[in-house]
């Protein structure tokens, strides 16, 4: 009885799977009972066509002659000119008030998209309008969201540079474990994270190279370079597992983690240690900076001009997500406090992106997660586009496990709205992708097949 307990609940399926196919199952019946004209649903559609083809005359597009329509355009534009002059930098005020120009605008676009320019004149013309439309409203929703979250983002570099000065005096000195994690990656590169690590100006740490590959060179590099081996019997759950395993074996108050290619600066500890005297904080998160060239900046020959995905990232929506809450613990450059991440069971291994969910569950506990906007280490980026693409779509999958795993930051109980959304907003960038590819497929579809989406 209990082995059919257990077959059942494994093949149910997850909630978001149901939802996906309920949507798909809704839009095939109704562009079926379009096509074959079944029922009132061709009737529908006609009626709703004629409206967009006689739109209300405020929804038109302002153009020169419409002097009525245009005004609002020029008052919006003189508006903004005044503001950037009135306040260059931006404060609390200004950025609200750009902000709320933006989103004004924005729905002031929804209306005369959606109410002037649908064409609902046939079935086969009908799907692609309205599939067009969709997408350009959840690419509209996804970069809005992003806008109402930048008026929470915080400048954290006066608070760091007060909170420092306890660890240059050393009346706040707590023991530091530093993990290095390692599969594959060749020895030259570990010899210089692991020098790295052992440079940072700071007393009471202890290096741990943590070696899921068993290899006696690596064993001995660490011999060499003063600083403590670990291995496990296997390998289950990849680097999540490792950190895991490691856990019991030391005992220090904090744990900084350290891909195995990336090195940190001598001063890391100082600009990231402070923070923790506050007891309720658990994470501190630095960006990942690159000292090789981005592949595909480098394929263009675009090197000094082309920014990297990952600058994207660290420099504006990662201070996003500081201000919400919602910090994304990135794998590697970062402090933890011991005590919190042993209360939520060590590290998320039910998922690709192990630190992702670990931040997350870390949040819902009721625990702070603090960004600092600051390079304070550097490592490899992808070397290739083939290594680039593995990548990218290995966080791809990583962050969509959300939707089914008990970490998932929409349902997770513990979080607040302002810290679903700005997680909300992470899940949806994997899927912009989508909506770009169809946007380019319109042209061609205008082209090739005559259709007026």
């Amino acid at each position: 009885m209990t082995n059919n307990k257990t077959i059942t609940k494994s093949i149910h399926p997850p909630l978001a799977t149901l939802l996906l196919l309920g949507i798909l199952l809704l839009t095939a019946g109704i562009t079926f009972l379009w096509a074959t004209e079944i029922g009132v649903v061709g009737d529908i559609f006609t009626y709703l066509n004629l409206l967009q083809e006689q739109p209300p005359m405020w929804v038109e597009a302002p153009m020169v002659m419409t002097r009525f329509l245009l005004l609002p355009s020029i008052t919006i534009f003189i508006l903004v000119f005044v503001i950037t002059k009135v306040s260059p930098k931006p404060s609390s005020w200004s950025q609200f008030l750009v902000v709320a120009i933006l989103l004004i605008l924005a729905i002031r676009y929804v209306q005369w998209r959606s109410l002037s320019t649908l064409n609902l004149s046939d079935p086969l013309n009908g799907v692609f309008s309205i599939s067009l439309f969709v997408l350009e409203m959840f690419v509209l929703f996804s970069s809005s969201l992003q806008l109402f979250l930048t008026l929470k983002v915080k400048d954290r570099q006066r608070e760091t540079d007060a909170l420092s000065r306890s660890i240059v005096e050393k009346t706040f000195s707590p023991t530091v474990d530093i993990f290095i994690p390692t599969y594959d990656e060749p020895d030259f590169i570990l010899r210089r994270t692991i020098i790295g690590c052992q440079a940072i100006d700071y007393g009471s740490k202890t290096v741990y190279i943590l070696d899921d590959t068993k290899r006696p060179q690596i064993a001995n590099l660490a011999h060499e370079l003063g600083c403590e081996y670990l291995t496990r019997p296997n390998n289950d759950h990849a680097k999540a597992g490792n950190l895991n395993h490691a856990l019991p074996q030391t005992k220090g108050e904090l744990i900084a983690v350290f891909d195995a290619d990336f090195i940190p600066t001598r001063n890391f500890f100082q600009r990231t240690l402070g923070f923790f005297q506050n007891d309720n904080l658990a994470l501190v998160q630095t960006p990942q900076s690159f000292y090789n060239i981005d592949p595909i900046a480098r394929n263009l020959s675009l090197e000094n001009v082309l920014t990297p995905e990952e600058e994207v990232f660290y420099r504006q929506l990662q201070p996003i997500k500081d201000g919400a809450g919602s910090v994304v613990c990135s794998g590697t450059s970062f402090v933890v406090r011991r005590k919190a991440l042993e209360s939520i069971g060590g590290f998320v291994t039910d998922s690709l992106s192990e630190d992702y969910f670990t931040g997350i569950r870390l949040s819902s506990q009721g625990y702070g997660l603090v960004y600092i906007d600051e390079k304070l280490s550097a490592g490899l980026a992808a070397e290739n586009i083939a290594a680039h693409a593995t990548q990218r779509l290995r966080w791809a999958r990583g962050t969509l496990q959300a939707f089914f795993i008990k970490s998932n930051p929409l349902t997770i109980p513990g979080l607040n709205p302002l810290q679903r959304l700005a997680h909300l907003e992470g899940l949806l960038h994997w899927f912009i992708s989508l909506a770009n590819v169809f946007f380019l497929l319109m042209p061609l579809a205008y082209a090739f097949c005559k259709l007026f989406p």
